[in-house]
């Protein structure tokens, strides 16, 4: 049987190493790198094949376990999957089965490998940059993780799908991360800036561009990211964007930056009331931002106030 199992793997492209016993077995995973692990259920009268996938969980990288049975019973079934194996296949081994099987599970492992990287790559984004950015520039303590909020309440608002949502909430997460390269002098510079230094700050949203070049697959994020201070008439920048040259979740970013910017006291300036901010966007509505979601928020801020943009727990990441 083993040696047969090992022809039909070997024929299909696969190395492979085979051990008779559950204790060898256990030693060689220990000591090797495997990438997937066959074994039989039950291995003698005590010993269940199973029990594998307990030492397989101690590895890393974690190999996941196809455990194969000629007696699938629902007791041994259940105790292969209490113990985590990714598989079981049914004997007489069915040599495509078998192979179509490997070859899943091993792509399956290979993807929640990726997206375990991902979260954790996430995780940093979503907590040290925003304090990095909060650092450099204190006035804005908070600013970025509402505007995260604001952002994806006015996308539900709009229907935007789950996952131009999850790349607007990076982006309005990250969206200041270029003013790491803006000179201190200027960011805490108490009283207005000259018109040098303005030009300097304007270089934020593409500097942020560049920051984030080595994240890979989010070019939307590094898009929404540059284009924030971007004006529905064209007159925003850095590259003076007009109307449905960005898109939708990069215009509602350009909306709830702002928001934020007006809702909130800041040093140089007192909260400004819903009132106030309701007529800014009225009549900056096909000026500073798509007129449909200027008219939107303010009518949804004169029925409802601030509780318009309530955000919903844990809808962060």
């Amino acid at each position: 049987m083993l040696d047969g199992l090992r022809a039909m793997l070997e024929d299909d492209g696969y190395a492979v190493s085979c051990t008779t016993d559950l204790t060898s077995a256990m030693a060689r995973l220990q000591r090797e790198a495997f990438d997937l692990v066959v074994t039989d259920l039950y291995l003698g009268e005590t010993q269940l094949g199973s029990h594998l996938a307990e030492v397989a969980a101690m590895v890393r990288p974690r190999p996941p376990v196809i455990v194969l049975t000629g007696r699938p019973s629902f007791g041994g079934a259940q105790e292969a999957l209490r113990r985590q194996v990714a598989d079981i296949v049914v004997k007489p081994v069915d040599a495509n089965l078998l192979l179509a099987t490997c070859d899943r599970v091993i792509q399956e492992t290979l993807l929640a490998r990726r997206n375990s990287e991902l979260e954790t790559a996430n995780r940093v984004l979503s907590s040290v940059l925003p304090r990095t950015i909060e650092m450099k520039d204190p006035t804005t303590s908070g600013h970025a993780e509402r505007v995260v909020g604001y952002a994806d309440r006015l996308a539900r608002h709009c229907g935007v799908n789950d996952e131009d949502r999850t790349s607007l909430r990076l982006a309005a997460l990250l969206h200041d991360i270029g003013k790491i390269g803006i000179p201190d002098s200027i960011l805490t510079k108490p009283g207005p800036l000259t018109p040098d230094e303005m030009e300097i700050v304007k270089r934020h949203p593409a500097m942020g561009y560049e920051v984030l070049a080595s994240l890979e697959g989010q070019d939307n994020v590094r898009n929404w990211v540059v284009q924030h201070h971007e004006r529905w008439d064209g007159k925003g920048y850095p590259y003076g964007l007009a109307g449905e040259e960005v898109a939708l979740p990069g215009r509602i970013l350009v909306l709830a930056e702002v928001y934020d910017a007006l809702a909130e006291e800041r040093s140089y300036k007192p909260a400004w009331s819903v009132t106030k901010i309701c007529a800014l966007f009225r009549d900056q509505a096909g000026r500073q931002f798509d007129p449909e979601l200027a008219h939107l928020v303010a009518d949804g801020l004169e029925r409802q106030g601030k509780r318009f943009f309530a955000q919903e727990a844990g809808s962060l990441f």
